[in-house]
């Protein structure tokens, strides 16, 4: 006699509940769907991440409104190539120094939510277990705090080659620059959160934005400080290991954070 093997695997145990009329029954229906399972998180869709986006564009907008003169002159005066070294007819008050904070942190929470959104986009959400909304919060700490480092150090620097009033003129001109790539970042960032398959063409934005705030930090480099025959090179290098190096290491550790650290350790 042959055997059947076919069938002997496929054989299942009768128990009360497969033996029972209406399990027969269930089993003939068709299948609608699987109501159990929750409908992915989108942050495009999230009324507090939107609610926040708008506090921000208003924010922006008073900005714009009420310091646009200060903003227009020291536009002006960035681009000059006439060597200043005054804060002449510029009414630098607590007010200019909160503006240009305040762009800061906006800037830190656009790239936050650009962090968010592609986390949220590669691993998931559980709107059960809870939206880590923390990376933002992380990520304001750690971009500000990135910022901030960075014009200690060329206030160290600067201290240590270059007179007090070029060497605070360059720093008033890193941070309006810096301040001003709020205008741009916050908008790339919400391209990214609203529009489907916008990451590229956004992440090739982003490039270009850099390559250009680089190139006027070291224009406005050249400009400020007197460079003798040959200095060039010694202006470059001060360039990169202030600023390019510092960038790049950041940018590596994000990355570590986020494949090694954020998804493996602190989600769910």
């Amino acid at each position: 006699m042959e055997l059947d093997y076919d069938s002997i695997l496929t054989a299942q145990d009768t128990n009360v509940i497969n033996t029972n009329s209406y399990y027969k029954i269930g089993r003939g229906l068709p299948d609608h769907g699987i109501p159990m399972v929750e409908q992915s998180y989108s942050a495009s869709k999230d009324d507090i991440l939107i609610a926040g986006g708008l506090i921000l564009f208003l924010i922006m907008a008073l900005i714009v409104y009420y310091r646009r003169a200060n903003m227009l002159h020291r536009l002006k005066d960035f681009f000059s190539s006439k060597r200043t070294y005054s804060e002449e007819n510029v009414n630098e008050n607590s007010s200019s120094i909160y503006s240009v904070f305040f762009l800061m942190s906006i800037i830190a929470l656009s790239l936050s939510l650009v962090l968010f959104d592609y986390i949220a986009k590669k691993e998931g959400f559980s709107t059960v277990l809870g939206i880590p909304y923390w990376i933002f919060a992380a990520g304001y700490v750690v971009l500000m705090s990135f910022i901030y480092i960075k014009a200690w150090l060329y206030t160290l620097v600067n201290w240590t080659f270059f007179d007090y009033e070029s060497s605070k003129k360059w720093i008033t001109g890193y941070m309006f620059l810096t301040s001003l790539m709020a205008y741009l970042i916050f908008p790339l960032s919400v391209i990214v959160v609203l529009v489907e398959d916008s990451r590229e063409i956004v992440t090739f934005c982003f490039a270009i934005l850099f390559i250009i705030y680089e190139l006027l930090l070291f224009f406005k480099l050249i400009v400020n400080f007197e460079t003798k025959k040959y200095g060039y090179l010694l202006i470059f290098l001060y360039f990169c290991s202030v600023e390019l190096i510092p960038t790049l290491i950041m940018s590596r550790i994000t990355i570590w954070v986020i494949d090694s650290f954020i998804v493996k350790n602190l989600f769910y």
